[in-house]
């Protein structure tokens, strides 16, 4: 392989990173929150999730998830439930503050959606492309990966 690529991956993995936490860091902190911890509550807007799950989403190890997830409670953005199959497991909901936090910071992605709208098609064809072929390629690398 090209040594330049090699160099390549991670560099633009790293930026699109950066960027998008430039982008998105705003929105969250008027909520009072990180970046990673509006993830973590957009998760689980759309379904209640276990501790596992939320850690696989955020790339995260499972103390690390659960000690966000412990803050966030406190916080009075979710709530921690042991289920009562299997006792280890730890499910997470959002509660009312919680829905109320995610709901304005889509207020906030809903403008740099409306921004997009005003791109030629084909531009947004090609952004829809390319986030879908970088999601496919990063899930094959990690899959490919495992163990090592």
């Amino acid at each position: 392989m090209d040594c330049s690529i090699q160099l390549k991956i991670p560099a633009v993995i790293q930026t699109l990173k950066a960027k998008t936490d430039r982008l998105l860091a705003p929105l969250a902190q008027r909520e009072g929150l990180t970046s990673l911890q509006m993830c973590v509550l957009l998760h689980l807007y759309q379904k209640e999730a276990p501790v596992g799950t939320v850690s696989h989403v955020t790339g995260m190890g499972q103390a690390n998830t659960s000690a966000l997830c412990k803050k966030l409670e406190e916080a009075g953005y979710l709530a921690r439930v042991r289920s009562q199959l299997d006792r280890r497991v730890v499910n997470l909901s959002l509660t009312e503050a919680g829905r109320a936090a995610v709901e304005r910071f889509r207020r906030g992605i809903d403008r740099y959606v409306a921004m997009l709208e005003d791109l030629p098609q084909e531009q947004k064809d090609a952004l829809a492309r390319g986030v879908e072929a970088a999601e496919a390629v990063l899930d094959y690398l990690y899959e490919q990966g495992k163990g090592e």
